[in-house]
């Protein structure tokens, strides 16, 4: 599949591993993926496309230190995926930043962060609704 959209080109592959699951306990399960190859990107919240075999997907993914759960200062690539349930662990996923959504940022309570994430799927889900309306109008 070609990349419909390049934010600086930069694409992450890698390998699904177990994370701690808490994003699935706060209804966002998380693809945590380990790179094949680092890719330089600002700490922050992107929405991404995710191609997963043949299908496309997008995405919500955090680059950063998670630093609501005070995980260290290693950089996680975390990706939830919109209107998506299967089982990842041990599949190769492919992601493709498109536009960057916010700065990471600590929250100071668990709601806060669901909140958050919520404004974030939205946002995300947004905008790949008008970039399709326009593609659209584009090739009608």
């Amino acid at each position: 599949m070609q990349p419909l959209i390049n934010f600086q080109n930069d694409i992450v592959t890698g390998i699904v591993v177990q994370g701690k699951q808490l994003g699935r306990t706060i209804g966002y399960p998380t693809a945590n993926i380990e790179p094949y190859k680092l890719v330089d990107l600002p700490k922050g919240v992107y929405g991404v496309y995710v191609y997963y075999g043949e299908k496309l997907y997008m995405g919500v993914m955090n680059v950063g230190e998670r630093p609501s759960f005070n995980d260290g200062n290693h950089i996680t690539y975390e990706v939830h995926i919109l209107d998506f349930n299967d089982d990842l662990y041990g599949k190769e996923l492919s992601v493709e930043f498109a536009f960057y959504v916010r700065n990471e940022q600590k929250f100071s309570s668990l709601p806060d962060l669901i909140q958050q994430l919520n404004k974030d799927a939205r946002y995300t889900a947004n905008r790949r609704k008008k970039a399709l309306a326009l593609w659209g109008r584009l090739h009608a």
